[in-house]
């Protein structure tokens, strides 16, 4: 029996993640750890509510094994680049950090296709440099790589929409990597391959 966190439950994936930890029998205690409560309750389920972005925040403790980053933000809501960077880069890092104090085994953490420190761009170096700061951590670490994500928003993004059509069209001359997947296939590989395995590695959009 597992005592995992999981950031970002009231995303995209992390909507999805939450509920699936909370029916396993391989999971004792789930602890959401964002900024506002979640609509969702359920008997295993606790969470710790604050500014993540506050360096003192940090400071609490619970033990935990495995912890899941499914935290991000997009250009559109987060336009400021510095931000936009506290948030994908340094709020993963700081919940790195804190697994690593609260006895955790493993890190489990949705990044994207393309995500490279080298990379010119900034949303995927953001990612890349993310990947890495983890990886420096002394402790295994689940970097899952998704294409498009498919799946129930709350906002309504055209250029997704726009793309959701073309990819939709084309997908059958679109490579195995960039398809797009389910946020649920997300969480539910995320779930299955924290329980399997472990060790480090790294989780292509195609396997997912």
């Amino acid at each position: 029996m597992k005592k995992v966190a999981l950031l970002g439950a009231s995303g995209l994936v992390g909507s999805f993640l939450v509920k699936q930890l909370c029916e396993s029998d391989q999971i004792e205690s789930v602890l959401s750890i964002g900024r506002k409560p979640l609509k969702f309750k359920h008997p295993k389920l606790s969470e710790q509510l604050g500014d993540l972005l506050d360096d003192s925040f940090w400071q609490f403790e619970d033990k935990v094994d495995i912890v899941y980053i499914c935290i991000g933000t997009t250009k559109a809501k987060t336009p400021d680049k510095e931000k936009y960077r506290a948030i994908d880069y340094g709020i993963p890092l700081q919940a790195g950090k804190w697994a690593l104090n609260n006895g955790a085994k493993l890190l489990s953490v949705v990044s994207s296709m393309g995500a490279s420190a080298k990379s010119s761009n900034f949303y995927l170096k953001t990612k890349g440099d993310m990947e890495l700061a983890l990886n420096s951590l002394s402790v295994a670490v689940h970097v899952i790589r998704p294409s498009m994500i498919l799946g129930p928003r709350k906002e309504s993004r055209l250029g997704e929409q726009i793309g959701k059509i073309v990819m939709g069209l084309l997908r059958p001359f679109i490579p195995d990597n960039y398809k797009p997947v389910q946020a649920e296939a997300i969480a539910q590989k995320m779930l299955d391959t924290s329980l399997e395995n472990g060790g480090s590695q790294l989780i292509m959009s195609k396997e997912i």
